[in-house]
C-alpha cells in the first residue's frame, strides 16, 4: 500500500481514542517488552533510546514518530533520560461503505502498518502531542472530545509530512506476530479468536494468511508448539502428565493424553518409557524454519505453501529433526572426544591459531593443518542478531540456507556441507560433487565431523535451539530471508567467503549480459505482455519480480509489461504472487507465458494443460509457451540466476 492509499483510507476511518499516555525512562533503564493494545503512535520528546517495534530496530532522538499496528512488540532500552507520548488509537471503516473500501481495509490493513522517521517541522506535532496529553487527563467528556480532534490535526501533519518527506509505510508481517505469541504463550488457554483480536484482523483472513504461507492453520502449529514443549517435559523433567497439562495449555491430563496420541501415536507415558528406555536423542515434529515462507518485503520469492529453502523432499513427506536435552557433561565429553578423533585420524599436527575472540560462546572447532585456514585472521560480520567474529578468508564452509548455496559455489567455493534439499537444485548438479548433504535435523554430531569453521544458516527464531548448539562448533552467521535482494545477498557471500571482488566480479559480469540482451529481447517482445504461471491443486499461481520463476530478470531487468490483473494485483502491490481460478485464465495469460507445474501438492496440471480454455490461449497457439524447470526454478542464487537467464534469451531470441 502506498501512502496516497494509506491517506484515502485515513479518509474514510472513525477513530476511537483509546489513551494518551507522557511516559520516562532514565539513562540505562528499558522498558520490558509490551505488546501493543491498539494502534499506537510514540512520539519522543526529550533525549535518546533505541526502540524494537518487532523486528525492526530504530535508533530514536527527539522529536522521532514510531507508529505501529495492535500485537506489534514494543520494547525500549533508554540511552539517556527518555521522554515520550503514546498515543493509542482504534480505527474501523466509516458505515455505510463501499465494498471496494472494505476490500482495502481487509486485504491492507492500513492501521497495522510499520514506520518510523524524524519529520522535518516537529514542533507542530510536539504542540498538538502536549495539548493532547493534557485534554486527555482531564476528566470532562468535552475536553475527551477536544483530545478527539487534536489527534485528527496530529496525523493530518503527520501525514503531510510523511507525504512531503517520501516515507512509506510498510505491512507487518502477522503471521510472524502470530507464531511468536503462540510460541511465548502456548500455555495459556489460546483460541483462534484470541490470536486474531490480539492483531486485530479476522480469524477468516489469520486462517487465510497461515495456509497460504505455513500450509498449515494457526491452531494446527499452536497444536504442534503444544506437542514439541510437552515432549520436552516428558523427557527432561519427571512431572507427571496432570502437572504437564497446564504448562502446556491444556485443563488435564486427560485432554493432553488424547491430544499427545493423536500426534506422535503414542500416550505420553509410553511415550516416555520407550524413548527414554531406547534412545536419549528423540525425533520430534517441529515447525522447521518458515523464514523462507515469512519473508520480508524485498525477497519474497517463496512464500506459498509448503515451498521453502528446506523442501525438496517427496510430496507427503513429514519433516522431522532431533530435539536434543540440554547439554549435559557426557555430551560434552562425546563431542570433545570425537573431535580429538577427528584431528587425530587427520594425521598430522593441529596449527589452528587464535581466532581473536568469540561470539555468543562460540568454540570454534580446530582442524588439522591440512584442512585448516590460513593464520588466524578475523572480522567482524553484522548478521541479524549482530556482529559475529569470523575467519577472515574460511576454508571449511557449511551452509545450511537451503536457498543460497549456488552462491558460494559461483564465488569459486565448495563448501564441505550444505543443506541435503539443496543439492537437490537441478541448477548445480555440475558443481556439488563432493559436498556432503547434512541431514535435515542439522545433526551437531554430523556437521562437527565436517570441522567447519563457519557455518551460515537462515535467521529463524524456532531454529534457536539448534543454532545454538552449532555455536559450540563454530562461527555461526544468520541470514535474514528477505532483507536483500539476490544482487546484495552475492555481496554479502562475497564477504562471508572472504571472496569480495569475486563477488563483485560476478555482478559486473551480469550486468554485462542483461545490457546486451535487454534490447534483443526488447525488439522481439515489443508491447506484447509476459506472464509467469503454475497449476497446483485449486487454481494457478501468477507470479511477480521477486518469487523466482524468472520474474526478476523478466519484470526488473528486461522492464518487460505483464498482463493487466498481475500488474495491478502482483506487481503493482509489491504482493510477488496473486491465486487465480482458472476461469480467468483469458485475463491474466500474456502473449508470451513461462510456466510449470508448482509441484508442492497433488494438483494434476493436465487440468491446466489439458483444458480447452489452455489450448485456446493465442500463446499456446502462436508456441509462445515456454516450460521453466519445476523443481529448480523458485531459487535465485547466482548459479540458478544464470541458467534462468540461458532460459530466457533462449527462449525469446533462439539462442
Amino acid at each position: 500500500m502506498n501512502l496516497n492509499e494509506h491517506i484515502t483510507l485515513w479518509n474514510h476511518a472513525s477513530i476511537k481514542m483509546m489513551d494518551v499516555r507522557y511516559m520516562l525512562l532514565e539513562q540505562g533503564e528499558e522498558m520490558p517488552e509490551y505488546s501493543l493494545p491498539a494502534s499506537t503512535f510514540l512520539y519522543a520528546v526529550h533525549g535518546r533510546a533505541r526502540i524494537w517495534l518487532d523486528d525492526s530496530m530504530y535508533s530514536a532522538d527527539r522529536f522521532h514518530v514510531l507508529h505501529g499496528g495492535k500485537g506489534a512488540r514494543l520494547n525500549i532500552a533508554a540511552e539517556e533520560r527518555f521522554e515520550y507520548y503514546l498515543i493509542l488509537y482504534k480505527a474501523t471503516l466509516t458505515l455505510p461503505a463501499s465494498q471496494e473500501w472494505v476490500r482495502l481495509i481487509a486485504s491492507n490493513k492500513p492501521f497495522q502498518l510499520q514506520y518510523g522517521f524524524v519529520p522535518q517541522y516537529p514542533l507542530s506535532l510536539l504542540d498538538k502531542a502536549g495539548q493532547m496529553f493534557e485534554e486527555w487527563v482531564k476528566s470532562e467528556p468535552l475536553d475527551k472530545f477536544h483530545a478527539r480532534t487534536l489527534f485528527y490535526q496530529f496525523v493530518h501533519e503527520l501525514l503531510f509530512q510523511m507525504q512531503r518527506q517520501g516515507i512509506e509505510p510498510i505491512r507487518p508481517d502477522l503471521v510472524a506476530q502470530a507464531l511468536r505469541f503462540m510460541n511465548e504463550r502456548y500455555m495459556e488457554p489460546l483460541t483462534l479468536d484470541v490470536i486474531a483480536d490480539l492483531l486485530d484482523c479476522s480469524t477468516r483472513y489469520l486462517t487465510k494468511l497461515f495456509k497460504s504461507r505455513m500450509n498449515e492453520s494457526p491452531i494446527r502449529l499452536l497444536t504442534q508448539i503444544r506437542m514439541d514443549k510437552a515432549a520436552q517435559l516428558l523427557l527432561n523433567t519427571e512431572a507427571t502428565v496432570q502437572e504437564i497439562a497446564p504448562r502446556v495449555g491444556y485443563p488435564d491430563a486427560h485432554t493432553l493424553s488424547r491430544s499427545f496420541k493423536k500426534h506422535f501415536g503414542l500416550p505420553p507415558a509410553l511415550f516416555r518409557t520407550k524413548q527414554l528406555g531406547v534412545n536419549s536423542v528423540l525425533k520430534l515434529p517441529r515447525i522447521r524454519s518458515q523464514s523462507a515462507v515469512v519473508p520480508l518485503p524485498s525477497l519474497r520469492y517463496i512464500d506459498i505453501g509448503h515451498e521453502n529453502h528446506y523442501q525438496l523432499n517427496e510430496k507427503g513427506d513429514l519433516r522431522m529433526y532431533k530435539a536434543n536435552k540440554p547439554v549435559t557433561m557426557a555430551g560434552a565429553t562425546m563431542l570433545l572426544c570425537l573431535a580429538l578423533l577427528l584431528s587425530a585420524c587427520s594425521g598430522s599436527t593441529n596449527n589452528a591459531g587464535n581466532t581473536g575472540g568469540t561470539v555468543s560462546g562460540q568454540n570454534p572447532v580446530e582442524t588439522s593443518s591440512a584442512q585448516a585456514s590460513p593464520a588466524a585472521t578475523t572480522k567482524v560480520y553484522v548478521d541479524s542478531q549482530g556482529e559475529v567474529v569470523i575467519p577472515a578468508h574460511p576454508q571449511r564452509i557449511v551452509d545450511l540456507t537451503g536457498s543460497f548455496t549456488g552462491n558460494l559455489l559461483a564465488l569459486g567455493v565448495k563448501p564441505v556441507g550444505a543443506q541435503g534439499d539443496a543439492l537437490k537444485n537441478p541448477f548445480l548438479k555440475d558443481f556439488v560433487e563432493g559436498i556432503e548433504a547434512v541431514d535435515s535435523e542439522f545433526s551437531p554430531e554430523q556437521i562437527l565431523s565436517l570441522q567447519p569453521d563457519l557455518i551460515i544458516v537462515v535467521a529463524a527464531p524456532t531454529m534457536e535451539p539448534t543454532y545454538k548448539e552449532l555455536d559450540k562448533i563454530a562461527p555461526v552467521v544468520r541470514i535474514e530471508y528477505g532483507k536483500y535482494s539476490y544482487k546484495d545477498l552475492m555481496l554479502e557471500y562475497g564477504k562471508l567467503a572472504g571472496q569480495e571482488q569475486a563477488a563483485e566480479d560476478w555482478l559486473k559480469e551480469w550486468e554485462r549480459k542483461i545490457n546486451e540482451y535487454k534490447p534483443q529481447v526488447a525488439e522481439v517482445v515489443g508491447d506484447r505482455t509476459v506472464s509467469i504461471l503454475q497449476p497446483y491443486a485449486k487454481g494457478l499461481y501468477a507470479f511477480g519480480d521477486f518469487y523466482g520463476r524468472g520474474g526478476e530478470i523478466l519484470y526488473k531487468e528486461f522492464g518487460l509489461k505483464a498482463p493487466k490483473i498481475i500488474q495491478d494485483e502482483v506487481l503493482g502491490k509489491g504482493e510477488g504472487v496473486v491465486d487465480l481460478s482458472l476461469e480467468r485464465l483469458p485475463e491474466y495469460a500474456g502473449d508470451y507465458i513461462f510456466t510449470s507445474n508448482w509441484g508442492w501438492d497433488d494438483g494434476k496440471p493436465e487440468v491446466v494443460y489439458d483444458s480447452s480454455l489452455w489450448k485456446n490461449l493465442p500463446a499456446v497457439k502462436e508456441n509462445r509457451v515456454f516450460f521453466i524447470s519445476e523443481k529448480g526454478s523458485y531459487y535465485n542464487d547466482a548459479i540458478s540466476m544464470e541458467a534462468q537467464l540461458d532460459f530466457i534469451v533462449k527462449s525469446f531470441l533462439g539462442k
